[in-house]
């Protein structure tokens, strides 16, 4: 039988320590700490998907009611509701009758329950405090009419005056 000194018994001890440390160290540790990385990669992640989601569902709770809102302003508003009439007296009441060149309407159909009026009016030789308590009119009345868009360009003849066109719009019921 082999009979081991001590510095040999030590440095085999030393060696199966070693390998065992080695061992546990590729078998647990390792793999633990790969996978604690991962999930704090994958945790980020959906917290920053589950935020997105917040902010999703906040819009469309925001649009649900926006639209609850617009049906009901819709079905409250007067019937015989006509918006170029009503346009023409609030160009009328900023006296801004002289100053058109075109006015016209058109209406298109939305859906099967709605339709959409929009009125085009072209306004020459317009000063900007003129043109713009006609936007406030428009866009503070009573009635469920916006601006759809707004395109104002400087007079070619007179240099303090504009050129605009404004597009209004109505939603109606069919």
């Amino acid at each position: 039988m082999m009979r081991f000194t001590r510095r040999e018994k030590l440095l085999a001890g030393g060696l199966v320590l070693f390998t065992g440390a080695w061992l546990l160290f590729t078998a647990g540790v390792k793999p633990a700490l790969a996978r604690i990385e991962t999930l704090n990669r994958v945790i980020s992640e959906k917290q920053q998907e589950l935020e997105k989601l917040h902010a999703g569902s906040k819009e469309y709770i925001f649009l649900r009611d926006s639209l609850k809102n617009l049906h009901m302003k819709i079905a409250s508003q007067d019937e015989i509701f006509e918006l170029l009439p009503f346009l023409e007296s609030l160009v009328e009441e900023c006296g801004l009758t002289e100053n058109i060149a075109i006015m016209k309407q058109q209406e298109s159909p939305i859906d099967t329950n709605y339709s959409e009026t929009i009125v085009e009016i072209r306004l020459e030789n317009l000063s900007l405090n003129r043109l713009v308590d006609l936007l406030y009119k428009i866009e503070f009345s009573q009635v469920l009419a916006g601006i759809k868009s707004l395109h104002i360009k400087k007079n070619a003849t007179d240099k303090n005056s504009f050129d605009t066109v404004i597009e209004i719009n109505n939603v109606n019921k069919q």
